[in-house]
């Protein structure tokens, strides 16, 4: 296989898979506000909190405050991450190495997330967010060496 063929820029199934990745990482926060949502509502429900504990960050039982942050979360790093397949897209700079980077940011913000509302071992969870982190300055160094050798 040819170099070439990473950084082609045929707009057909890599669009579609930077699409299908945005999304991914759309349904991922809406998931999260739904597990937030059940937890908070269960922690009303049981008596562990009222309706009241919602209004003022802080004042959160902790389930349902491991819910609020993973949702808050998903407005960190992924928000960098749409603006950059958004300016690929945009520019027409997306290859498949822009496709592949985008599945592994992806799939490691879910690993991610799966941590933060599971067990949610910090140093763990804090070696899945460098992780993610790699992954995004990889997608953010291949969109600048695009904008430089083919824009």
């Amino acid at each position: 296989m040819e170099p070439d063929f990473l950084w082609t820029f045929e707009v057909t199934w890599k669009l579609k898979l930077l699409v299908i990745m945005v999304m991914a990482q759309m349904v991922l926060t809406i998931w999260l506000y739904i597990k937030m949502s059940k937890a908070r509502f269960a922690a009303v429900k049981d008596g562990t909190a009222s309706r009241e504990d919602f209004s003022v960050v802080g004042s959160k039982p902790e389930i349902t405050a491991i819910y609020t942050r993973a949702v808050a979360n998903q407005f960190e790093l992924p928000v960098l991450f749409y603006v950059v397949i958004l300016i690929g897209v945009a520019l027409d700079l997306s290859s498949w190495i822009t496709v592949m980077l985008a599945f592994l940011f992806v799939v490691s913000r879910i690993v991610h997330a799966r941590e933060m509302i599971g067990e949610n071992r910090v140093m763990k969870r804090r070696g899945m967010f460098i992780n993610s982190m790699w992954i995004f300055m990889l997608l953010l160094l291949e969109l600048f060496i695009s904008t430089i050798f083919f824009l």
